[in-house]
């Protein structure tokens, strides 16, 4: 654990409330695990939570959406709706009557008025007029990252930062600078220019260097990371569908447990949370396969054998009788048979949902890749670029330049809200030890780096599926 890190699992220990965050590759989710060793200790009970489910998932076990976890639904309803659906339902109660400590990831996607509904709905169910009911609360992720998916807000404050809950309880922060999972200075330097927005005459000249074709001489080819979905869905099926042989369709299953026929007999109650599962959820509710498809495992499924969430591979062959599995040949060269993997629900205890742990590699939005790490990435970061944050998260979504590769760079694509430039400022003066970046007017690059700028292929085999320094 870096000085950083101690910081934060220290602050953490006191009792208070803060913000934690820094750069993709510093080891966030490495510090809300060694964060929840240090409380457990204490006897603490702590919730983790992300925003979304796919976020959740990549957190690992005993992670929850926040929604699930407050037990608010959608949310989309007025305090006193809510409150009055959750003095009902002991499960909605649940999480808020037990936790110590509440830990929020990828907070940067929170909208500014779901944190003070929030707020406002633990004081009631805690009967206490401290934030949150009394709840510690830790909030996780980086503003330089995507913004929040919906932009209609009321009272026009956009950002989370900009809630009065926010303001009136986040008073500490930590920002972790150690980047760990690159490790190339160039590149190192690089992301902290796009992250900021300012990227140097001489980032921009690197990263032009890598709109090579070298990647098609690869078996396996870089994930395609774009910004919008009917593009990725038009790409991965136009691939497939160059592949050869018959499709091999696998539907998601539902799987009803003996705890679930026990406590549930509504059917609306089942199909709600079956459609909430396969809108967010990580698996593809019906994944079409075929001989040659190139795929991307989505659990960490075969860890002994080095293989993670966001490992790759190829379709090699389909097992015989009438499951037909996919055999998958993956880059570090294990072929092995992928079987069904069970999702549990969040919102109806005891139901399950059932299927293969693979979609197609050929192409992902960036919003579906935040958050993890890729093996090898081909990222379209040109005037398609639409969104503040979202060049930054392709550009840092793999571990080393020799794997990324471009098809297209605007540098105005590197784009930072003039909101969220100001709020880094308050944190600075937050985290004492923190001292604001100086404008980039040039860089000293090392003498390595004009092997950089040669085209190089992909060497490193294994995907990482969160910010994690070990």
């Amino acid at each position: 654990m870096d000085e950083d890190q101690r910081r934060a699992v220290d602050l953490a220990l006191s009792g208070k409330s803060f913000f934690l965050t820094g750069a993709g590759g510093t080891g966030k989710s490495y510090t809300i695990r060694s964060i929840i060793e240090a409380l457990n200790k204490q006897g603490k009970d702590v919730a983790l939570t992300a925003m979304t489910g796919c976020a959740a998932l990549l957190l690992g076990k005993g992670a929850k959406t926040l929604h699930s976890w407050a037990g608010i639904g959608l949310g989309k309803e007025d305090v006193n709706t809510i409150l009055m659906k959750l003095r009902k339902s002991f499960k909605g109660k649940k999480g808020w009557q037990s936790s110590d400590t509440l830990i929020i990831d990828e907070v940067s996607m929170m909208q500014p008025e779901l944190l003070d509904k929030l707020d406002l709905i633990g004081k009631a169910i805690l009967k206490s007029d401290k934030p949150f009911g009394g709840i510690q609360l830790i909030m996780v992720g980086d503003m330089y990252q995507l913004p929040p998916v919906n932009k209609e807000s009321q009272g026009g404050a956009f950002f989370v930062f900009e809630s009065s809950t926010w303001k009136h309880i986040i008073q500490d922060a930590v920002v972790l600078r150690t980047i760990h999972r690159q490790s190339d200075p160039v590149f190192l330097k690089i992301l902290d220019e796009a992250r900021a927005g300012r990227l140097s005459q001489e980032s921009i000249q690197i990263l032009e260097s890598r709109k090579t074709t070298e990647w098609k001489k690869l078996e396996i080819k870089p994930t395609l990371l774009f910004t919008k979905r009917a593009d990725v869905e038009q790409i991965n099926n136009t691939q497939l569908q160059k592949c050869e042989g018959d499709d091999k369709v696998f539907r998601a299953r539902t799987n009803k447990t003996q705890r679930y026929l026990l406590g549930h007999s509504v059917q609306q109650v089942t199909d709600y949370a079956i459609e909430k599962m396969d809108k967010s959820g990580a698996y593809v509710p019906e994944l079409t396969l075929r001989v040659g498809a190139q795929v991307m495992l989505l659990t960490n499924k075969f860890m002994e054998q080095g293989l993670v969430n966001g490992s790759r591979g190829i379709v090699e062959s389909f097992s015989t009788g009438l499951a037909n599995y996919p055999y998958v040949k993956f880059r570090n060269g294990e072929t092995l048979l992928v079987d069904p993997h069970t999702w549990a629900s969040e919102d109806v205890d005891g139901l399950e949902r059932q299927q293969i742990p693979l979609r197609l590699a050929y192409a992902v939005t960036i919003h579906k890749a935040q958050g993890a790490t890729l093996d090898c990435a081909l990222i379209d970061i040109g005037k398609n670029t639409f969104e503040y944050g979202q060049a930054y998260v392709a550009l840092s979504r793999v571990k080393s330049l020799d794997c990324l590769y471009i098809w297209d760079l605007d540098p105005s694509a590197f784009m930072v809200h003039p909101k969220v430039k100001a709020f880094l400022e308050t944190v600075y003066d937050m985290d004492s030890t923190m001292v604001p970046p100086e404008p980039i007017d040039h860089i000293n690059l090392p003498t390595s780096s004009q092997s950089i700028l040669r085209s190089a292929p992909c060497t490193d085999d294994n995907a990482v599926t969160s910010e994690d320094p070990s």
